[in-house]
């Protein structure tokens, strides 16, 4: 059976319709008026310094320095990987890994981090700032690679993290949140997309930008963006931690708390993620959605969190899935061999916090102190039932 494509709609006696790949889309929005030029990444080395730059309205672009573009393995080249990592182990105290599942909060206590925003680090540069093809999320190595050093040095009595183990984490909180960005400009397109149906197109993410930038919302918690880019980061952490309990979920449950516990150091709007991490991101989703469409309080009025829940803006709403996301690793070749020592796969890294280290021995003993810690609280409970029923 004939699929109704752009190739066919003809033969149906059906106008041609647009095709639904991206570069039509971007062409769309060029051609209505909803984009605004932005700086070439690939500028004389002399223009300007590294690092994210601040355009009119706080429209990002990328200043000149090397850019290398990541990209998923391939099944092959992830077996290799691992065959080659089989008998290296992460390095860390599976004593203080489980301490961390025990009570997370006392398992980093003694920690005194100055947490920086994800943007000293990274930056996302929009589609709606051609050319198109300097769009994508920017990891920003020399950075990078300064927070770890200072993170791991701070980190290390606390034998939780190795090197490998630690920068794995930062690389995967700061391209999560990069990539929320990325779902708001999805969310924002969508919405220019509809309501060009209805008349007149909207430049419904240009606007956001200028007004956030302004802060014309107004909001208690701006910019709520990078509020709910955060708490964004921060689920998609937890999300990672649902998996089998070992030395993984131990990680990130420390690292999770080292983040809620330190959120307070960063900017304004990033310090109040705590507001949306868990199901709060529904309320803080249904304000975002207010902000874009300009129609501030309309929730009271039409139930738009429902589409906060279920549409967007969610991991779903992406018009990129995370690892085919244009993702430019910047740095100088020294500074990426450093970096890929540490983390030899980054797009599995950052996507699915993939490491390849072998860590049996310590997921071993972390199921076997589950079950004692298991026995434990069964015999704590029938002796306690035991003592009531002797009273």
């Amino acid at each position: 059976m004939d699929s109704l494509s752009s190739r066919n709609y003809s033969k149906f006696g059906l106008p041609p319709r647009l095709d639904h790949d991206l570069p039509t889309l971007f062409a769309w929005l060029q051609g209505n008026g909803l984009t605004y030029n932005g700086e070439r990444f690939d500028r004389p080395s002399n223009a300007s310094l590294l690092g994210p730059e601040e355009l009119d309205n706080s429209l990002a672009f990328a200043q000149a320095t090397g850019r290398h573009a990541s990209q998923p393995l391939t099944s092959e080249e992830l077996k290799k990987l691992k065959d080659s990592f089989k008998d290296v182990s992460p390095g860390v105290s599976q004593e203080a890994l489980w301490g961390a599942l025990l009570d997370a909060s006392s398992s980093i206590r003694s920690l005194s981090w100055q947490k920086l925003p994800a943007e000293a680090m990274a930056f996302y540069r929009p589609f709606h700032l051609p050319p198109v093809d300097q769009w994508g999320i920017y990891l920003l190595i020399e950075p990078l690679l300064n927070y770890h050093n200072e993170l791991l040095r701070l980190s290390q009595p606390l034998r939780l993290f190795s090197a490998e183990t630690l920068m794995h984490l930062i690389v995967f909180e700061i391209f999560n949140h990069e990539f929320f960005h990325h779902l708001v400009e999805s969310t924002a397109t969508t919405l220019e997309l509809i309501l060009a149906t209805q008349g007149e197109p909207q430049p419904v993410y240009l606007r956001h930008w200028h007004q956030q930038a302004n802060n014309h919302f107004e909001h208690p918690h701006a910019p709520l963006e990078e509020a709910l880019a955060n708490a964004y980061a921060y689920n998609a952490l937890g999300f990672i931690s649902r998996m089998k309990v070992g030395c993984k979920t131990a990680s990130v449950k420390a690292y999770q708390q080292a983040i809620i516990e330190h959120w307070h150091f960063e900017p304004a709007g990033y310090r109040d993620a705590w507001h949306y991490k868990g199901g709060g991101y529904i309320d803080g989703g249904t304000q975002l959605l207010e902000q874009l469409l300009d129609q501030p309080s309309i929730a009271t009025k039409v139930p738009i969190s429902i589409i906060a829940k279920h549409v967007m803006p969610t991991g779903f709403s992406a018009l990129m899935a995370k690892p085919y996301i244009p993702t430019w690793l910047v740095g100088s070749p020294e500074q990426l061999k450093l970096f890929y020592q540490l983390v030899p796969a980054p797009n599995e890294a950052y996507t699915q916090l993939f490491w390849p280290y072998n860590t049996d021995a310590i997921d071993t003993y972390i199921a076997k102190k589950k079950e004692e810690e298991k026995a434990r609280k069964a015999a704590l409970k029938a002796a306690q039932t035991l003592s009531r029923q002797r009273r």
